[in-house]
């Protein structure tokens, strides 16, 4: 804004005490149609209409509001205008976080077509008013002073680019740690029109007649024995583990300890390959890089039953597919394995390229180890697996050949991103209001010659390749010795080791390798950009930008945040960071009401929830085909198979149609949701059979809800049990109105009618929206 525009806020200084004053002088009982906790946005007159108390932030003006204003909010910089309308509404009920201020909040409206266009909270304030106060040193004397109004909230919003001055009225609400006020009209451009009257969030709310007492600040909660219910817990085992069990053993064990104690525990959780700090086991390396390991024997085996096996466990996805939904399943690692799948899709290695499940291992155990442990350490050590070497070229980049592939993928992807970034995890822009980039071309090339000279280890017997131990310095001319220049981090490079084949250069290739992967970790991107990820991964694809902040101050060091580590001082502390994200207020509660809220779940994820949710009994070979993993590859998501190093999904894929990001909706169309519902299909109804890679097949167990079947012939009783284990309680009447309904149509003088309902309300359910976004 300019000066001017300040000085005009000034002169009608007085107009806005009148307004603040004013919502007490019109109150009236508010209206509590909302979850608790919510905030609520107050509308006008003592409760005949859910407009809301909306006024132009300069002017005080109100509504309808036009698109642009004559104020120029962007003056201090030079070369671009922002002459957006910012609008002001007021809110009570906000329950805040030391230190929380408007980039806590989200904001969004509705027009009369169904488009939600997102708005930006700019500002966030308690408003003043005038009131009679004794005056100081002088109690007999009541003067004029200028109170503030710890219980109200004057919410300043920037209109969308998108809108236009024929818009009219739209259905605006805020969000708070996931939590949607009630939706208040207000008129863009002209009045009239717009959406429909909802019922559901559209209510009246006026300020109460009396002023309530400012709300305490959010504290962090201890989260001992008892402190979460049983919906909370619920939600918290979607986040840490790959489902609930349904026979509640995980929820009672949760509600006995405590969240704090259960997260310590799975931190603590050994796992099943000590020497290598991994639950993957080592797997052992064929006798050969082709396939001739595995002959055609008409004498011994005559069926080639043998051969295929052969095929199968040393040169296919098998195995390792296998083994994952093992470890999910059934696995005491849950949080590590959560973690480490999530790590898995930003540190990417595939095995359409690495395509022998010896070569992926120690890759994948790198990815295990350091779940919880530093990420400076966990960069290093991915970056020297030979099958990073190999996916990325690495291993193949010399000075006289340098390969850029890994250079751009570990800045890109794995640690800073394209944009510079705010802590809070927005962009960075520049005078033009554009983002600006992390790096440029000549920075690539100069991280590209600081990583030539390296190769794999000495290969094993018969000339197979060592993709099991870390890639090492080639000791020879072909590392780049020259200096360079990382980001303003200059290295003087290795003069004595110019053209010679010795030690001095292998030393000099690692000591330039360390210090360029220190460059990269210390960067302030690193922080927001990997927490934001890991909050998409595990909580919500459209974190709030202060949750994103929280979680990168802990990033950046483990003494920060509501619940630092003791002792404390490091940077880039997973568990930290982890731990932090999972007890953050936007991460815990009941419900979350905001419907931008969640994260749609993936096909591993998905398929992991149903089988757990009902006990499954499973070989971890999930498809009926030749190769593990078929089911979730159906899906468009073949476990350890991504089909480029952007994985499955692009962490800022934006749903078709909205400006919400949703990366899991990237592999999510017509065919991959017609083909979940088959999926559900055939593991509520047949499950997978046994054969030759199918040992025992995969079986879901529905014993307990056909005891709830038969009991309870109206049905409620099993609905209300799924309800609470799949929905933690969140199923709306109308979902169960209809599930219950067709529950009915099977009659009960039908032989086993009892589990054919069973039936029937899982595969209702599972395949229901409601149950594919986790909330």
């Amino acid at each position: 804004m300019t000066e001017q525009s300040y000085s005009r806020i000034s002169a009608r200084f007085a107009r806005w005490l009148f307004v603040c004053a004013s919502l007490l002088a019109l109150g009236a009982q508010t209206a509590a149609q909302s979850a608790p906790g919510s905030p609520v946005l107050l509308t006008e007159g003592t409760g005949t209409t859910t407009r809301g108390v909306a006024y132009e932030a300069v002017t005080f003006r109100s509504e309808p509001f036009p698109v642009v204003s004559p104020f120029n909010w962007n003056a201090d910089k030079s070369n671009t205008r922002d002459q957006q309308t910012r609008v002001t509404l007021f809110a009570m009920n906000l329950s805040l976080l030391p230190g929380e201020s408007a980039n806590a909040l989200t904001a969004d409206a509705q027009d009369a077509a169904g488009n939600i266009y997102p708005l930006k909270v700019e500002a966030l304030t308690n408003p003043k008013y005038v009131r009679l106060q004794p005056a100081p040193g002088n109690p007999n004397l009541q003067i004029p002073t200028e109170v503030a109004q710890g219980w109200l909230y004057a919410v300043t919003l920037r209109l969308n680019d998108s809108m236009t001055d024929t818009l009219g009225d739209v259905l605006v609400r805020i969000s708070l740690h996931g939590l949607a006020s009630n939706r208040v009209r207000i008129a863009v451009g002209q009045s009239g029109g717009g959406p429909a009257t909802d019922p559901a969030t559209e209510f009246i709310s006026p300020a109460p007649a009396v002023e309530p007492a400012p709300l305490p600040p959010l504290a962090a909660k201890a989260y001992g024995p008892g402190e979460a219910s049983a919906a909370d817990i619920t939600r918290l085992l979607e986040q840490t583990t790959w489902g609930p069990k349904g026979d509640g053993s995980d929820l009672a064990h949760v509600q006995q300890v405590g969240i704090r104690a259960f997260l310590d525990e799975q931190f603590a959780a050994p796992v099943a390959n000590q020497p290598k700090g991994s639950d993957w086991p080592d797997l052992t390396f064929p006798l050969d890089d082709s396939t001739q390991q595995c002959p055609t024997d008409p004498v011994n085996d005559p069926s080639g039953a043998i051969k295929a096996a052969c095929l199968r466990d040393n040169y296919s996805i098998y195995p390792v597919q296998k083994q994952f939904f093992t470890n999910a399943l059934t696995g005491q690692t849950q949080l590590r394995q959560r973690v480490a799948f999530a790590l898995h899709q930003i540190l990417v290695v595939s095995n359409l390229t690495i395509n022998r499940p010896s070569w992926m291992t120690p890759y994948l155990q790198a990815l295990d180890r350091n779940a919880f442990g530093s990420y400076r350490t966990l960069l290093g050590e991915v970056t020297l697996t030979p099958a990073m070497g190999d996916y990325l070229d690495m291993n193949q980049s010399t000075a006289s050949s340098p390969n850029e592939n890994f250079a751009r993928e570990v800045n890109q992807l794995f640690s800073v991103g394209t944009n510079q970034l705010n802590l809070d995890g927005t962009p960075v822009l520049d005078a033009q209001g554009v983002p600006v980039p992390t790096y440029t071309q000549t920075n690539v090339n100069e991280f590209t010659r600081v990583l030539t000279g390296w190769r794999f280890q000495t290969a094993f017997q018969n000339g197979v390749t060592n993709y099991r131990d870390p890639m090492t310095p080639r000791g020879s001319t072909t590392h780049d010795t020259g200096s360079k220049n990382l980001y303003g981090t200059v290295l003087p490079g290795c003069p004595g080791a110019n053209n010679t084949s010795n030690p001095t250069n292998a030393q000099c290739a690692q000591n330039e390798l360390n210090a360029a992967l220190d460059v990269i970790f210390n960067h302030p991107n690193v922080g927001p950009f990997i927490s934001k990820q890991l909050i998409q991964h595990l909580v919500t694809s459209n974190p709030s930008p202060a949750y994103v902040q929280r979680v990168a101050s802990v990033f950046n060091s483990d003494c920060n945040g509501l619940y630092p580590e003791s002792p404390c001082g490091a940077r880039g502390n997973l568990k930290a960071v982890v731990r932090n994200i999972l007890l953050d207020p936007e991460a815990r509660g009941d419900v979350k009401t905001d419907p931008a809220y969640g994260r749609l779940r993936e096909p591993a994820q998905y398929l992991g929830n149903i089988l757990r949710a009902f006990n499954a009994a499973s070989d971890g070979v999930i498809g009926s085909q030749s190769r593990g993993g078929d089911m979730p590859g159906q899906l468009d998501q073949p476990v350890f198979q991504p089909t480029t190093v952007f994985s499955y999904y692009q962490p800022d894929y934006q749903v078709p149609g909205t400006r919400l990001l949703g990366p899991p909706f990237q592999i999510l169309s017509t065919l991959t949701t017609l083909r979940r519902a088959n999926v559900v299909n055939t593991l509520v109804y047949s499950g997978v059979g046994t054969g030759a890679n199918n040992p025992t097949g995969t079986q879901l167990n529905l014993a307990a809800f056909d005891t709830l079947a038969a009991n309870d012939q109206s049905g409620g009783q099993l609905v209300d049990q799924l309800n609470a284990l799949l929905l933690h309680g969140t199923m709306s009447a109308q979902m169960r109105g209809s599930i219950l309904t067709a529950l009915q149509s099977v009659p009960t003088s039908d032989a086993g009618f009892a589990h054919k309902r069973a039936q029937t309300a899982v595969y209702l359910v599972v395949t229901s929206p409601q149950y594919d976004v986790q909330r």
